[in-house]
């Protein structure tokens, strides 16, 4: 109800809009992370951008506050990548299944409309490929290839893997890091059980046995799981960990370092996970073990176990690291794998078990476990947990206040000439204005109470798109930009980016949308959004 009243008082405020919408503040009655995983398999969510605006829709009127998209999966990205161009060449720009597209991008400007938080997920880590021999990756750099004791490519539960201890491997890992913190605007970034990891079995090939020489002046045991053995390996894993965690801290130290790794020691002993060290070196803000069990009594007891280990953990941080900064527990629940299903049974018990303890949270495996084959899982956790507003723990402020969005028939504005507003299909509100004069134009008049960069987007129908081509000029105070937006050229609608500008505290400027002179089509309006961009803000 709240959210209701909030978001009408937003939609009739005249000149003030953006002033009294970032005044008003939702009460908090809880401090957790409430999460899930978006994944590119057994999910439509990131292959249509609909069905992304829904998904971030029906999450955000379900209470949850960040999502966990995945981008680096079967030895592709999932978003436009140069790194991927400059290693593989332009073929591998980004995953063949979404040329032309960027499902991160999408992703991030729905789930921001909301206010939620976005911290892109790189599931694959160092694995290269499944059942694909090593892939594209080990065929273009075969010395990258880890190997067994048998001197075979190092290969588990059907996944090919990478050196993890290579520099030139975790150079590449750490250049997709960096350049999604350089291009998009997100608030911290996530590996998983195969980042930092690699499984146990591994540690001989020629580079890592010579790093081995020339510590220990002799050849790796032939049991790679000697307990020096694994355990030097799991330090190195570490010392990496370390590497990603003060990289993302220099680009900007409010992002979050989230880290999902199998259940301790499991971890450590099957994939070199040694999570414990990771917390007591600081080096992750976010934890969240998959504690992945189909039985409730299981998942109960494993947590307990888990949440003992953690707090071992923290409370015995190296003193030396200068890495003081509180670290969230907030465990990975398992709803969905195929057609195995955790229920609303299940997941209560587990949210009261997480109250029990005072753990910051949890994060749900995945998204499409939230719908109809499963109870309608989303609803009840609403219902019974998540009803009351949270914020997010590891925030002492709202980082993410839901966009500025403005539909066609937003108030403070100057209309020219004869506009209509007839229905749309795929529209914000199912309805657009048109303005058949040659001369017509609508002028918004605008301002921002938070200073700060500041992402123009314009709305194209996901559907039944306007035929004809539109020009939004945006006048600020001292120059002016035009812009050409052709619906035709966007055959899914969405959002579409026009500019990022830097606007003052209670900075004036207008949009004015008009028909492109070029083109006898009518001029046409569905909405604009304005959302803070905090990568520009912070240059």
């Amino acid at each position: 109800m709240q959210a209701s009243i909030l978001k009408l008082l937003c939609a009739i405020a005249l000149f003030g809009l953006f002033a009294s919408c970032s005044e008003i503040r939702t009460p908090s009655e809880r401090n957790e992370l409430r999460g899930v995983w978006i994944t590119n398999i057994d999910s439509e969510v990131m292959f249509d951008r609909a069905k992304t605006a829904e998904a971030m829709q029906y999450l955000a009127d379900r209470g949850f506050n960040i999502v966990f998209p995945v981008v680096w999966n079967g030895g592709h990205t999932l978003y436009p990548s140069e790194v991927m161009v400059r290693y593989f060449g332009e073929g591998y720009r980004i995953d063949p299944r979404f040329e032309g597209r960027d499902p991160l991008r999408d992703i991030i400007f729905e789930a921001r409309k909301h206010g939620m938080e976005v911290m892109p997920w790189f599931e694959y880590g160092f694995a290269s490929s499944h059942d694909k021999g090593g892939g594209h990756i080990l065929e273009a750099y075969p010395h990258w290839a880890a190997k067994d004791s048998t001197g075979r490519l190092l290969t588990k539960n059907r996944f090919e893997w990478m050196n993890a201890f290579h520099h030139e491997v975790q150079e590449f890992i750490l250049a997709l890091v960096t350049e999604i913190i350089e291009n998009y605007d997100i608030d911290g970034i996530q590996g998983d059980d195969r980042l930092p990891a690699l499984p146990a079995e591994g540690g001989y090939s020629d580079y890592t046995r010579n790093l081995y020489r020339l510590e220990f002046g002799e050849e790796p045991p032939l049991d790679p799981r000697d307990e020096t053995f694994l355990q030097w390996k799991a330090d190195l894993l570490s010392d990496f960990g370390e590497q990603l965690y003060e990289l993302v801290k220099y680009y900007d130290p409010e992002l979050m370092v989230s880290l999902s790794p199998s259940i301790y020691d499991w971890s450590k002993n099957e994939y070199l996970q040694d999570w414990t060290e990771w917390v007591r070196r600081g080096t992750v803000d976010l934890l969240h073990p998959q504690v992945y069990r189909y039985d409730i009594d299981a998942y109960l007891a494993e947590l307990r176990r888990q949440q003992e280990f953690f707090l071992d953990a923290d409370a015995s941080r190296h003193p030396d690291t200068g890495r003081d900064h509180p670290i969230y527990h907030a465990p990975g629940v398992l709803i969905k794998v195929g057609q195995n299903y955790n229920g609303p049974d299940y997941v209560r018990q587990a949210l009261e078990l997480h109250h029990e303890l005072g753990l910051h949270g949890e994060v749900y495996f995945f998204y499409e476990g939230l719908h109809e084959e499963n109870e309608q899982l989303g609803d009840s956790i609403y219902a019974f947990h998540y009803h009351k507003p949270a914020s997010l723990p590891h925030r002492s402020y709202h980082r993410r206040k839901p966009g500025y969005l403005l539909t066609h028939n937003y108030a403070d504005v100057t209309s020219h000439g004869e506009w209509q507003e007839v229905e749309h299909a795929g529209a914000r509100n199912g309805r657009i204005m048109t303005g058949d004069d040659r001369d017509a134009y609508n002028r918004l008049r605008l301002f921002v109470s938070d200073a700060g960069h500041y992402d123009i987007l314009v709305h194209i129908p996901h559907a039944d798109r306007p035929s004809g081509p539109v020009i939004y000029t945006l006048e600020l105070s001292e120059e002016s930009h035009e812009f050409r937006v052709d619906a035709a050229s966007f055959p899914e609608g969405g959002w579409h980016l026009l500019d990022t500008v830097p606007l003052g505290h209670g900075e004036r400027f207008h949009v004015t949308i008009s028909a492109a002179g070029d083109s006898p089509d009518p001029a046409w309006f569905d909405a604009l959004m304005l959302q803070r961009n905090h990568h520009w803000s912070l240059k």
